[in-house]
């Protein structure tokens, strides 16, 4: 969900009323900066979550117990962290400070689910909706209200997934109503950190 998240900040910052390249050198950074965080965010904490599963420290992909989801929280935790401090102090990259601020948010919200974890099934993907909902709701905020439909858009894929992972009885409600307010919350709270 981090992925869709600066994706869309970048798409859709100019709609909504600020350039989010207006600090960056070149377009260049920005493809870079998807890109890593395409790598940090998603591929790498895939690979980790096939690796644990072929040295059988977690049962299957899905992480059914949340015994089995505290390692797997841990590693993409310290990924998200480690691309933060990769882009603003190894790599220097000049981000607009609301992108720094949404990592910031996503990585929060990845702790504050692992803490949770070790004593109830927190719903991971209602977390990363709810980041994303976050997210075009602040968008919003910066410009007009051109992001009107992307916003209820993305409300609307919260519910599908919400339905989704109560069809698959992965999650009661309340599980679900609470990773998609932490996401939310994270994100939202990001932007107060500097």
């Amino acid at each position: 969900m981090p992925t869709i998240g600066i994706t869309l900040t970048f798409l859709l910052g100019g709609i909504a009323g600020f350039n989010p390249y207006s600090t960056a050198s070149d377009k260049n950074n920005a493809y870079f900066t998807i890109e890593c965080v395409v790598l940090a965010t998603a591929i790498l904490p895939f690979v980790v979550t096939v690796i644990l599963k072929k040295l059988k420290l977690i049962s299957s992909l899905h992480m059914p117990l949340k015994e089995e989801r505290t390692l797997p929280f841990l590693i993409t935790g310290l990924l998200y962290y480690s691309m933060i401090h990769l882009f603003s102090q190894t790599w220097k990259i000049p981000l607009p400070i609301l992108i720094y601020q949404f990592m910031i948010g996503a990585t929060l919200a990845i702790i504050i689910g692992m803490i949770i974890t070790y004593s109830w099934k927190i719903s991971i993907h209602m977390i990363g909706i709810g980041g994303v909902v976050g997210i075009l709701i602040t968008l919003s905020k910066t410009g007009n209200n051109v992001l009107f439909f992307p916003i209820i858009i993305s409300i609307f894929v919260s519910g599908i997934i919400g339905f989704s992972r109560l069809e698959l009885k992965a999650h009661n409600p309340g599980q679900l109503i609470a990773g998609f307010i932490l996401g939310f919350a994270c994100e939202t709270l990001g932007l107060f950190i500097n």
